[in-house]
């Protein structure tokens, strides 16, 4: 998948999406990047995914919705969400909202493996 907003690695039925710009504001076409992320649940049927925030050092509330919208689709779909590479600003931007305890989190992609819910470790199916 193209993205002008994020680039997709998949390993093991795992999707790491590493977000690409430093700053994501109601500049950027954020319904777009909504859209995208959605495609990543309803049609490319991801289940899993690390999304990579490394690179982010400010996001609006616009943007957290689109996260939530991600977040809320997985789950719908018996998937998990974890943040990774949070920065301190964008850290302090989901604790002032109090979403750090509705996401998971984890400090790198490797920590966000071992957290996977128990639901989520079932056998890759073939196909």
């Amino acid at each position: 998948m193209q993205s002008r907003f994020f680039r997709v690695t998949v390993v093991d039925e795992v999707a790491t999406v590493d977000l690409l710009r430093e700053r994501l504001t109601d500049e950027d076409n954020i319904e777009e990047f909504g859209q995208e992320l959605a495609s990543l649940v309803d049609k490319l049927n991801y289940r899993k995914v690390i999304l990579n925030m490394e690179q982010v050092k400010y996001l609006t509330s616009s943007v957290i919705g689109k996260l939530i919208m991600l977040h809320r689709r997985l789950v719908r779909s018996d998937g998990h969400l974890v943040l990774v590479g949070l920065q301190p600003d964008v850290e302090e931007i989901l604790s002032t909202s109090q979403l750090l305890s509705y996401f998971h989190t984890a400090p790198d992609g490797a920590a966000a493996r071992e957290s996977w819910p128990a639901s989520s470790q079932r056998p890759a199916s073939a196909g």
